[in-house]
């Protein structure tokens, strides 16, 4: 691969990164989220947290794109 292309692929994955980091922070911000029914990845597969079914919207609730919710940290 070339420099250019190492370049252009650590760029995509440092923006990758900042952008899960963000998500993090914003469902840190939203704890009434992790009641809302959500799927969030664990060590073992996908679970199922929450109580309550989503409103009707496209917005995720609860967990970050890749999966990842508080409720899971602990």
């Amino acid at each position: 691969m070339s420099r250019l292309g190492r370049l252009w692929k650590g760029a995509v994955r440092t923006w990758e990164v900042c952008r899960e980091a963000e998500e993090r922070r914003q469902l840190l911000c939203r704890p009434w989220e992790e009641q809302i029914l959500h799927w969030s990845r664990q060590e073992d597969g996908w679970v199922l947290h929450g109580e309550y079914l989503p409103p009707d919207t496209r917005w995720r609730y609860g967990s970050t794109k890749w999966g990842w919710c508080p409720r899971a940290d602990g």
